[in-house]
């Protein structure tokens, strides 16, 4: 299996650490405003037109206060002014074996602390880190922890993904994000910007808000966004369609009253052959 199914982004840069926000335009809400209490979404993974895998994305928020990542037992505070969202990613391959499981915890838009297994040809890769407010501290297999100093507003690479939701991406959204590579210890710029403000996303999505089940949304109104390298090699760019506010695009609500929803939902990810298509959300 080729090496980009280890992890959604990891094309970019293999095994990087963090994601430093340089600038952006559009607006953007607070944390969590784009997505309710606990949403899960579910994909299917193509290599071409062959289904090779599955990758679930667990999206959770948190209130301040101490939190544990539960991939290391360690406990980290989340800020009271901030808050916080807890991702958990498992990726699995057709016949039920696991390449990647991982977990984060945000502070706001900062990775407070992240830790994800890798598994590729039989081996295991275990990558994990912490952010202290100057430095982020990280380890590969548990070796000797290096550091980084590094300004608040950075995510690990997958969870890019979900910090763009709480931007206004539906009009000519642009910005630049700096790749911190925890292994060659390098920085390398990313460009993103709208590639197609009305992309339509076909293929059915099985909703279940609050624990009921609706009819599967079709023909879903998306905008389209290119990330690529800013500078040579730039490759490729890796495109993610995510669902629009208004009418057409896709909005699932959370728990009873509480009038949480999710949208912006990244429903396809694609990377040169490789493609991540929504095939199910769940709300509460």
């Amino acid at each position: 299996m080729r090496k980009f199914l280890i992890v959604m982004l990891v094309v970019v840069l293999a095994l990087s650490v963090g994601i430093s926000l340089i600038a952006c335009s559009g607006d953007v809400d607070q944390p969590g405003t784009k997505w309710t209490k606990e949403e899960v979404l579910s994909y299917e993974i193509y290599d071409g037109t062959t289904l090779v895998g599955a990758l679930a994305v667990k999206t959770e928020r948190l209130e301040a206060g101490n939190q544990t990542l539960n991939l290391t037992g360690e406990t980290h505070n989340v800020n009271a002014s901030t808050k916080g969202t807890r991702i958990t990613m498992k990726g699995l391959f057709l016949d039920g074996s696991t390449f990647l499981e991982s977990e984060a915890i945000l502070n706001g838009f900062t990775t407070l602390a992240s830790a994800k297994k890798i598994t590729k040809n039989g081996q295991d890769t275990f990558i994990k880190g912490r952010y202290d407010g100057k430095r982020y501290y990280y380890s590969v297999n548990d070796g000797e922890e290096e550091k980084i100093k590094i300004k608040a507003g950075f995510v690990d690479n997958e969870l890019l993904y979900t910090v763009l939701r709480v931007y206004s991406i539906e009009n000519n959204y642009t910005g630049s994000y700096t790749v911190m590579d925890n292994v060659a210890g390098e920085k390398t710029l990313l460009n993103i910007a709208t590639a197609n403000a009305d992309f339509r996303y076909v293929k059915g999505i099985k909703i279940t808000s609050d624990g009921i089940e609706q009819e599967s949304a079709n023909n879903v109104k998306c905008v389209e966004l290119n990330i690529q390298r800013a500078e040579a090699p730039v490759g490729t760019p890796i495109k993610v369609a995510y669902s629009v506010e208004g009418d057409g695009g896709l909005k699932v609500w959370g728990q009873g009253a509480s009038g949480l929803y999710s949208t912006h939902i990244p429903v396809q990810i694609v990377e040169n052959n490789i493609t991540y298509k929504l095939v199910s959300i769940d709300c509460k």
